[in-house]
């Protein structure tokens, strides 16, 4: 039934308030397959690695700073691009850093050295900075708060699982077509997805009545959710955000969050680099122990299946305030099965165990993402994920570079990986200390 009486309607209680519609299911649908094609994209080029040394005929060490410069480039888009979708909206920023990612994978297929893959990753991982926060800003303000968390997790997850189908994809994909094959797929799916989205996915209702209150996609998008209500008998009541004082990292070291931040980054650290230290290096360490290049491939991404389940697996007991024991289980699961690295001979018994190491290390990543949301007020809530950010990514753009020093040094490939259950002792120990109560605020 049409309303017919002039009132004020609440975008943001209206999309609380109803079902999720097919437009808003299509929304996160296709912003979970942007992070699925982000996961794919970074995953790919750990993966093309023992094909590009043994072409070049170079030692797989020489590409640490490539693969590090993507991490870099993702930390420079994150902080410094990103941003700039609350001045420009969210549509027009994903789709032109999908096509970055798009035209800059697809070219790395002329790199001749590792040198000029530097460039190349680097401008990808600026894209792929922009492209993964905006995803989880669009979506949140389309979803039902009542459902956020959970397609939220989903969206992220998707990530897990684009660089686990890498690695079913690409051995098929670099024994046709050589690594260069891999890269052109890589970089032509972003650039689909971007066609996509500027076909079917709305602008966010929220930023538009914001920031341009009088734009008529507002009364186009409204019919398709709330075809009950006309536009014309409506004023919009228009969110305002109220001034807040500039805060700073100094707010994060203050006495009171003090302890929080500090284990919180160290968290972080440690875990980011356990993470991209495998993503990077696993397919090459695994072929250095007899493994078939193609079941290498295979295998290294399983890390990333047990990490997607791990990481929905925590998100209950996130929902529940029981995600403190949950992670220092976790922490310490993943340790046990990186030292059994040096009992169990290689080969399917392996299998197992980088599934659970996913579980732990990529899964509990995702908790820790959530709990940094947690522990800091409104006022400050920001520069703590800011924050967070830019600190995690010292571990995740040194791994590569700290793998191929340690691989260099001609460690066998157990001991290299029984040593990341040093990093992942650490987390639990650093989440002994942390203190429930810190997520109130």
């Amino acid at each position: 039934m049409t309303q017919t009486l002039t009132q004020a309607l609440d975008i943001e209680h209206l999309l609380d308030q109803r079902s999720m519609t097919p437009l808003q299911i299509l929304l996160a649908v296709l912003c979970g397959a942007t992070m699925f094609i982000d996961g794919f994209g970074i995953q790919v080029m750990a993966l093309s690695v023992p094909s590009m040394a043994a072409e070049w005929s170079l030692p797989a060490t020489q590409f640490g700073m490539a693969m590090s410069a993507s991490m870099i480039g993702l930390t420079l888009g994150a902080a410094v691009l990103a941003p700039l979708s609350d001045r420009f909206g969210r549509r027009p920023a994903l789709i032109s850093a999908l096509v970055v990612v798009g035209l800059t994978t697809a070219c790395t297929v002329m790199a001749t050295s590792p040198e000029q893959f530097v460039g190349w990753r680097l401008l990808t991982g600026l894209g792929l900075g922009v492209s993964i926060p905006i995803c989880n800003t669009w979506a949140a303000e389309y979803v039902p708060v009542r459902r956020r968390g959970m397609v939220l997790v989903l969206i992220n997850a998707s990530m897990g699982i684009g660089a686990f189908s890498a690695g079913f994809i690409a051995p098929l994909v670099i024994e046709a077509w050589s690594w260069r094959g891999i890269f052109l797929l890589a970089g032509v799916t972003p650039v689909l997805v971007a066609l996509l989205l500027w076909r079917w996915a709305p602008e966010s209702l929220k930023f538009l009545n914001a920031r341009h209150p009088g734009d008529p996609r507002i009364a186009t998008t409204l019919a398709r959710i709330a075809p009950d209500i006309d536009i014309r008998n409506v004023e919009l009541v228009r969110q305002t955000q109220s001034k807040v004082p500039r805060v700073s990292v100094r707010s994060l070291l203050s006495p009171v969050y003090r302890n929080r931040t500090l284990l919180l980054w160290s968290l972080l650290i440690l875990n980011l680099f356990n993470l991209y230290l495998l993503i990077s290096w696993l397919p090459t360490l695994l072929q250095s122990v007899g493994w078939a290049p193609a079941d290498a491939l295979r295998a290294a991404v399983l890390i990333q299946a047990g990490g997607v389940i791990g990481g929905i697996f925590l998100a209950l007991f996130l929902d529940r305030g029981k995600i403190l024991p949950a992670l220092f289980a976790a922490f310490l699961i993943a340790a046990l099965c990186l030292g059994l690295f040096l009992w169990v001979p290689s080969g399917s018994g392996w299998i197992p165990l980088l599934l659970l190491i996913g579980g732990g290390i990529t899964g509990a990543q995702l908790s820790l993402n959530a709990l940094c949301t947690t522990y800091y007020p409104s006022a400050i809530k920001a520069t703590g994920m800011s924050w967070a950010g830019v600190v995690g990514s010292c571990g995740s753009i040194s791994a590569p570079l700290a793998g191929a020093w340690i691989i260099g040094q001609g460690l066998p490939a157990t001991s290299i990986l029984a040593l990341l259950c040093v990093p992942a002792l650490m987390c639990a120990g650093a989440v002994l200390l942390m203190r429930s109560q810190w997520q109130a605020h």
